[in-house]
């Protein structure tokens, strides 16, 4: 996670990160398997967890993850 840090995600201020979220998932719950699938949005996914900017939850019926930015 070392070089990660260095990565423009952790440079680029959480207004602009929550933004960019809403932009392309809005505020539906979103699988981690999608977020997997792009790099930048993953790392954001972390960032904005850390910081409290995003719920996360568990679906027994789906055993999956899913995450969204709260309206």
């Amino acid at each position: 996670m070392g070089s990660q840090l260095l990565h423009e995600v952790f440079k680029t201020p959480v207004d602009v990160l929550i933004d960019l979220w809403v932009c392309k998932y809005g505020h539906e719950w979103t699988g981690f398997a999608v977020l997997s699938e792009d790099p930048f949005f993953e790392l954001m996914y972390h960032r904005l967890k850390q910081l409290g900017e995003l719920e996360v939850h568990y679906l027994t019926d789906r055993a999956e993850y899913v995450c969204r930015v709260p309206e």
